[in-house]
């Protein structure tokens, strides 16, 4: 039976092919505007793997794969195939669901710097909200580059001004909300689930 780390290779290389079968038809269609979030996605996949060899921060390989789910969904589906301009919900739902992720990177986070307290739960929570507010808006900054280089139009801006970009950025907040409030009932309630779990998964050590 495959391992999961053997899953994530699996998938990558997959992904990988499909990406570049989609940048040969970019280039070949003349759809210039998407060919450098395809390119970024060569990039952007390697990220957990770059993060456990260069940075020798360890963490579990089931987060590797949630991490390269995301990607497929939201870069490739959404950036490379385009389903953020045909499915008209489809861009809410992946910046709401990179509001979740960041936020239990946050947390992940505080963890690899051994900075987490888990008594100190409103300060976690301040922290959950500003990283996956800094993601979004890091990531709004790459979609106005790219269309500034490219001539595209991926926030909208011709469409809806700033309404697309704010609305990005708001239900990503919302995500994150929806994280934090989850980490508060855990942690106030004394329930040994998801963030517990995640914990153990780091080898912290409880008072």
């Amino acid at each position: 039976m495959m391992k999961m780390k053997e899953w994530n290779n699996l998938l990558i290389s997959l992904l990988l092919l499909l990406n570049t079968g989609f940048l040969l038809h970019l280039i070949l269609s003349g759809h210039k505007s998407r060919i450098l979030v395809t390119l970024s996605v060569y990039l952007i996949i390697w990220i957990p793997k770059i993060i456990r060899h260069h940075l020798k921060i360890t963490f579990p390989d089931y987060m590797e794969l949630v991490y390269i789910i995301f990607i497929f969904f939201a870069q490739f589906l959404g950036s490379v195939v385009g389903l953020y301009s045909s499915i008209y919900w489809y861009d809410s739902f992946v910046h709401f669901c990179s509001g979740i992720l960041t936020g239990v990177l946050a947390i992940t986070i505080l963890f690899w710097f051994q900075k987490y307290d888990e008594k100190s739960i409103l300060f976690n929570i301040f922290f959950v909200i500003a990283f996956s507010l800094m993601v979004a808006s890091l990531w709004e900054i790459f979609e106005f580059t790219s269309d500034k280089i490219l001539h595209g139009d991926t926030q909208k801006v011709l469409e809806t001004g700033v309404g697309d970009t704010m609305k990005d950025m708001i239900v990503a907040l919302l995500g994150a909300i929806l994280t934090s409030i989850y980490y508060a009932y855990e942690k106030c309630c004394n329930k040994k689930q998801f963030f517990h779990h995640l914990e153990k998964a780091f080898g912290w050590k409880h008072a």
